[in-house]
């Protein structure tokens, strides 16, 4: 007997259809459906406003009893607790009315662009011994636009013809023109550059990457050039690639490389012994942000000619006046140290900033560590930063580790992201492998 698949069922709409096909056309075609949906989308944004209200009210509250004088009572201590109780709850439920809010928008994506919407979520790939599995979860949040992008399907051949898995977050910022490019452009130019070497080695492979990046940042500075925009993005790409040579561990092992560009973030998890004996899971960051208070990073930048300060956070500065498309600016500036794009701070000096030398206030020169794949991790997260901003390292490990694939997990580690009160695009790509058996 043949298996019956699930139910064509419209459940906003409490339609039953006798095909798949036929619920698909229903939900991109019905005006039924359409207004169904903005009904809902409606209500939604209503709860969630409701919701976050409630929740400002519940964080001022028991800032009150933390400040108030009599705050170590056992009595103000209980009401506190119940607070505390009760601004989980809320939340969560915040989380939810976010999650729903942005699968209106993606059922309206569909709807507008027909299967080309369609995104992928997950895949599977296959390296040395090594089966690897991967889910994205991605949210507009609070934000007018989404300028987050991922990748999750590079495949590259070394020279030899090995297998090599590629996963990337991109964060874009002042506008979407570079990160669309770059998703367009890095997984073409990491394999050009990849193709020019005479072997797959760790330190091939970094040279590789270093060269793809800085290739595909000059291509879209020719083309900001040009346009005069001032579009930019960050990167955090995770490369696996079986070992080879005579100091592999053994036939079939895997190493990840991880290169950064900017403040997106990669964090490995790694089973551990607490201090009370008992297993544990711990949080093994494999990037540092690229952010201009920095020291090392500072230092570059004054040498330079370009200003370090506090705008909010630590931003990297023009050190003087520009012109750019057509408009006076009295100082630019950005809250990353090294980016894609960025015209403005790559060449200050062709649009009238004086005080500086060339080569650029920020760089897209990656950061780049390579590290074994042991039979104590867990799992990797890329993200980008709208999470790191409100969890930490610790905190997305423990948001991911109760779920049960990959896409979940990064889904939990987005909403639980959101609740703690980013207003960022937010984005995580989850990682995870098994022995292939094969």
């Amino acid at each position: 007997m043949v298996a019956a698949g699930p139910p064509s069922i419209c459940y906003l709409c409490r339609r039953k259809f006798p095909s798949r096909d036929l619920l698909i056309r229903h939900e991109r075609m019905s005006d039924f459906h359409r207004q169904n949906t903005e009904k809902q989308e409606e209500h939604t944004q209503h709860r969630k406003d409701e919701l976050r209200s409630a929740i400002t009210n519940l964080r001022q509250m028991i800032y009150d009893i933390d400040g108030s004088v009599g705050g170590a009572e056992e009595a103000v201590q209980a009401h506190r607790t119940v607070l505390e109780m009760q601004l989980r709850q809320l939340l969560g439920e915040y989380g939810q009315a976010q999650e729903l809010l942005e699968d209106c928008r993606n059922q309206k994506l569909a709807s507008r662009d027909g299967a080309s919407a369609k995104r992928v979520l997950t895949r599977e790939a296959r390296v040395g011994k090594l089966m690897f599995s991967a889910g994205v979860s991605s949210w507009r949040g609070n934000k007018d636009v989404q300028e987050d992008r991922y990748l999750i399907e590079i495949e590259l051949l070394s020279p030899e013809g090995l297998a090599i898995a590629g996963f990337a977050v991109l964060d874009g910022h002042s506008g979407s023109l570079c990160v669309d490019q770059m998703v367009e452009r890095l997984p073409a130019n990491l394999q050009k550059c990849l193709s020019t070497k005479p072997s797959l080695t760790e330190e091939y492979l970094t040279q590789a990457v270093t060269e793809a990046c800085l290739l595909t940042d000059d291509e879209f500075l020719h083309k900001a050039r040009e346009l005069e925009v001032l579009d930019g993005s960050t990167l955090i790409l995770a490369l696996i690639f079986p070992e080879t040579g005579h100091g592999a561990r053994e036939a079939g092992a895997c190493r990840v490389l991880i290169a950064n560009v900017g403040d997106s973030r990669a964090v490995l998890c790694r089973a551990c012994t607490n201090p009370d004996g008992e297993p544990g899971l711990a949080a093994v960051r494999l990037s540092e942000d690229h952010k201009p208070g920095r020291a090392d990073e500072q230092r570059r930048i004054e040498a330079q000619g370009g200003l370090v300060d506090v705008q909010g956070v630590w931003r990297v500065f023009t050190p003087g006046p520009t012109t750019f498309g057509g408009r006076a600016i009295a100082r630019w500036g950005l809250a990353v140290s090294r980016a894609f794009g960025d015209l403005l701070l790559k060449e200050p000096e062709r649009f009238g900033c004086s005080g500086v030398l060339p080569g650029g206030l920020i760089n897209a020169i990656p950061e780049i560590q390579t590290v074994d794949i042991s039979a104590s991790d867990r799992f990797l997260v890329l993200a980008c930063d709208g999470v790191w901003d409100v969890l930490s390292d610790e905190e997305s490990v423990v948001a991911c580790a109760g779920q049960n694939s990959c896409d979940l997990a990064a889904n939990a580690l987005v909403r639980r992201s959101f609740a703690a009160g980013s207003d960022d695009n937010l984005t995580a790509l989850i990682l995870t492998w098994r022995s292939d058996g094969s």
